[in-house]
């Protein structure tokens, strides 16, 4: 008996100095990351400024990334971030993609804090995007930390192949990465409207246009008991817009 209590406490001393040093090590990673944000924020301005579009998108989603998640953990970040700070990281990656000649990118990004006034005057100064009858192409849903839902859509002989990869980012995701779920469903070409079915969950795809942000596919996800075979909390439903290949 004095064996098996003995084994038990070390089992249990174990699993207690193993979460430990899992909350030391986000803590130290989250540190990191977000003493970085003001670099990510002054190397894409140093780009930008330079004309060098590319390399200034990917500082500016860097500082947005990790803007919105030290804010999340602002407790053990040791840092404030402030939601116009998000707002303004978010208008940089779409300021920059603009330069780069991708607008539905810049349109994308600014829609993200579409209430504000910096996005409401960056959209137009967007030219009108261009519709076409080509349904083919990613379209993207905003996620948590400046990250994307996506749905790909593809043309196999007379039917259009959709593909949805959704993720779900919790407080901690940037570090220990995200739930993930996906699905795939197949669409006639004459047709604008798609379903998917999994046990009880339905999801149905209503493809669209809109003549301010482009061809969208608006998405309603009705999924009773059933999470659709998602990882948890992933979520189909929503608005998805049309953006260029990166």
């Amino acid at each position: 008996m004095m064996r098996t209590t003995q084994l038990c406490l070390m089992v249990m001393t174990a699993i207690g100095s193993a979460s430990t040093f899992a909350e030391d090590s986000f803590e130290q990673e989250l540190q990191q990351g977000c003493a970085k944000v003001k670099q990510y924020a002054q190397a894409g301005k140093k780009f930008y400024d330079q004309k060098q579009y590319a390399k200034a998108v990917k500082q500016f989603e860097d500082q947005a990334a990790w803007a919105q998640f030290c804010q999340m953990n602002a407790d053990e970040s040791g840092i404030q971030v402030t939601d116009r700070d998000i707002e303004i990281a978010n208008n940089n990656v779409g300021l920059s993609y603009a330069k780069l000649g991708k607008p539905q990118w810049a349109r994308v990004w600014f829609l993200r804090d579409k209430d504000s006034k910096t996005s409401q005057y960056n959209l137009k100064q967007l030219a009108k995007p261009q519709i076409s009858k080509d349904l083919q192409g990613t379209y993207v849903r905003a996620n948590d930390f400046g990250q994307w839902d996506y749905i790909k859509v593809s043309k196999k002989q007379n039917k259009y192949q959709i593909a949805f990869d959704g993720y779900y980012f919790g407080l901690r995701g940037l570090i220990y990465g995200p739930n993930m779920g996906q699905f795939e469903t197949s669409m006639p070409i004459i047709a604008k409207q798609a379903n998917y079915r999994y046990e009880d969950c339905q999801i149905k795809l209503q493809f669209a246009n809109d003549p301010n942000l482009g061809q969208k596919i608006e998405v309603e996800q009705n999924n009773g008991e059933s999470s659709c075979g998602f990882g948890h909390n992933v979520y189909a439903g929503g608005t998805f817009y049309k953006v260029e290949k990166k």
